[in-house]
């Protein structure tokens, strides 16, 4: 039988071979075409099926056919949970692949047509109508499995010409809505009609949150052959377009005039995937507690970038380019996320007008620095690394240079403030609570000379042993404190100077922000640097505003509130118990026991403490040798001590 078949093989030229193969083809194409309507519908009532019971789901399909050689229509559209809201309802759906390459078994959409399409996200308490489809029993192992053994250049390239590939030359959308009701906070968008036509799109996006309309466009460039896309969304009117559901999820405010992205096609190169494109933002506002107390403006930021994706790492190229106000930079930014996690940061800034600096701070960012006038020029460097698995692997340095740099006006603020008297305000929880001269008006005001030598080393050892060689801050320090942070997980650790404590108190309010930790760090810079205040002053200044008790302020309230006695007066003992208390002023009614005498916690720190003050004869041996960790309450503390063991827990952490 084999030996005939190879025999009437021979016969046969390679025309007819080729007819034969033709013949056999065609008779194949016609009679998918003739069966495909079952066998598509036997098809997806199977995979529903599937569906349905993997994901305890009830997906329906009202009706399927087919439109011409390789259209589909697909009609009344349901989707939930079992026992849920509907969360997807849509009335056709068309769908046109290119039939050449669909016999390649390739599928390629070449037009697509919503038809009124409505999908409503419903939560109410802990139970929504969304979380069925994002759970999976594997999904998690899958993920780890991807992570571990996956190139990430090869893996971007494929996802990327997944997505495009599927991206249709003709998209026409009629309809189209999204409805949040999240405990009752509603957020809808409608989106009219959208037509993509030439590769270009415009459309108006009705926009709705408890009732408040923000009328938008969108309009962009859509080129699936070459990678290439671009939006841009605006106002349709004179409002802002606000960002919906973070002001009621996390108290923000995230308003603009327009936003622009563009994605401008990516390529392999040495084994990396090179990602291009931009993005900017203008009339930008900002508004949180955790940022500002006051809304932020930012006029005008962009972000032209190359990313690249390695085997195993994403990096944010140095040819990128951001513009912010008058600032241009050129960030680099690496995440390599295996076999160890590991952050690499770089930030080169050349010589530059110092007065663009201060120009290009967002307006409510930098209250006091607002309306300054500078000459001279800057230049800046960071550098940060961190190996995660490893903290103790962090490197970091940042430098702020000048160059003839010169104040030469203040803006809402005279920086120069604590070289002579003035009036200052204390804060609690950003509320201003009590204000007091700093100066000889006061009567409980002291010169450094009136203040017992005991109390401003101890205080000096305890809370910055270099204030008087350093600039402001102590990089050791807040390398230190990201490395104490990153094993803890959490904030468990600052890297204050003593300089940024007093700007903190005097320059500033005592609410937690991201802004405030920003001025404070550029006003410690400009009077550290510029020599707007003495160090002997700042110490002194420190001494007599910090908080050292339930609303008393400075050292000479505090020697009276606890030991009824003058500031010049104090032992080794009383002065290393102030100084203790610096980190928290208000827990000093925890550190006694129930027989009023210290708790055992405080000999460790008194040893530290006063060593490192005889290492800098601070103090003889014999004040070592006579020390003890016992004190006397005299003042008006002594009635508040409480007799209990409840103490806060970070208390008991002494931070040397």
């Amino acid at each position: 039988m084999i030996n005939s078949i190879l025999r009437f093989i021979k016969a046969l030229n390679w025309r007819k071979i080729l007819l034969i193969f033709a013949m056999v083809f065609a008779g194949f194409v016609i009679l998918v075409f003739i069966f495909r309507g079952p066998v598509v519908r036997a098809l997806i009532k199977n995979k529903v099926a599937g569906f349905n019971q993997s994901y305890n789901a009830d997906l329906q399909i009202g009706d399927f056919s087919f439109s011409g050689i390789s259209g589909a229509l697909i009609k009344d559209v349901s989707l939930k949970p079992i026992n849920g809201d509907t969360l997807l309802k849509v009335h056709s759906v068309y769908a046109r692949v290119n039939f050449w390459k669909l016999l390649l078994f390739k599928v390629s959409l070449t037009d697509l047509e919503l038809i009124n399409a409505n999908i409503n996200l419903v939560k109410k308490d802990s139970i929504n109508n969304y979380e069925f489809l994002l759970k999976h029993d594997n999904d998690e192992q899958l993920a780890e499995l991807n992570q571990s053994e996956s190139d990430y250049a090869r893996e971007t390239n494929r996802l990327l010409n997944a997505v495009f590939y599927l991206i249709p030359s003709n998209l026409q959308i009629v309809n189209f809505g999204i409805v949040s009701n999240t405990d009752n906070h509603i957020i809808s968008m409608q989106l009219p009609e959208l037509f993509v036509k030439e590769h270009r799109f415009k459309s108006g996006i009705i926009m709705q949150e408890q009732g408040k309309t923000n009328l938008m466009m969108l309009e962009g460039v859509i080129e699936p052959a070459d990678k290439i896309a671009e939006f841009k969304l605006y106002s349709a009117d004179t409002s802002k377009v606000r960002v919906p559901f973070i002001g009621y999820k996390w108290n923000w405010v995230f308003a603009f005039d327009t936003a622009q992205f563009s994605f401008e096609g990516n390529h392999i190169s040495d084994g990396k995937n090179i990602i291009n494109g931009s993005s900017a933002i203008s009339g930008l506002i900002i508004n949180n507690p955790r940022v500002s107390t006051s809304d932020v403006l930012l006029n005008n930021a962009s972000f032209k970038y190359q990313f690249n994706v390695g085997s195993d790492f994403f990096e944010l190229d140095s040819s990128s380019v951001v513009i912010f106000n008058k600032l241009i930079f050129n960030p680099y930014i690496q995440f390599r996320p295996k076999p160890n996690r590991q952050i690499t940061v770089k930030l080169h800034k050349p010589k530059f007008p110092a007065q663009d600096l201060f120009e290009s701070l967002p307006k409510g960012l930098f209250f006091n620095l607002e309306g300054i006038k500078t000459s001279g020029e800057l230049s800046y460097d960071f550098e940060f690394f961190v190996d995660i698995d490893n903290p103790d692997s962090v490197i970091l340095e940042s430098d702020l240079k000048r160059y003839n740099f010169r104040i030469e006006s203040y803006g809402n603020t005279d920086l120069r403030k604590m070289s002579s008297d003035f009036q200052y305000t204390a804060y609690e929880k950003g509320e201003a609570v009590r204000s007091f001269m700093v100066g000889s008006e006061n009567p409980n005001f002291r010169t450094l000379d009136q203040i017992s030598p005991f109390l401003r080393n101890a205080a000096l050892m305890a809370e910055d042993g270099g204030f008087f060689w350093h600039r402001g801050f102590i990089p050791d320090a807040i390398k230190a404190s990201v490395t104490k942070n990153i094993k803890a997980k959490r904030f468990a650790r600052g890297g204050s100077t003593i300089s940024q404590q007093l700007v903190k108190n005097v320059f500033l309010n005592r609410n937690k922000t991201i802004a405030r930790k920003l001025e404070e760090a550029l006003i410690v810079w400009l009077i550290e640097n510029n020599g707007l205040t003495s160090k002997d002053r700042m110490f002194e200044v420190y001494l007599n505003v910090i908080e050292w008790g339930p609303m008393i302020y400075g050292a000479n309230e505090a020697a009276r509130f606890y030991f009824n006695k003058d500031a010049s007066k104090l032992t080794l003992a009383e002065a290393l118990f102030m100084a203790n208390l610096i980190p928290h002023p208000k827990w000093f009614r925890f550190s006694f026991d129930e027989n009023g005498k210290l708790k055992p916690h405080f000999e460790n720190y008194f040893n530290f403490v006063s060593n490192r003050m005889l290492k800098r004869e601070m103090i003889t041996q014999e004040d070592i040798d006579n020390l003890k960790p016992e004190i006397e309450l005299k003042g008006i503390a002594k009635t508040l001590i409480l007799r209990t063991d409840s103490i806060p827990s970070d208390s008991l952490e002494l931070v040397y």
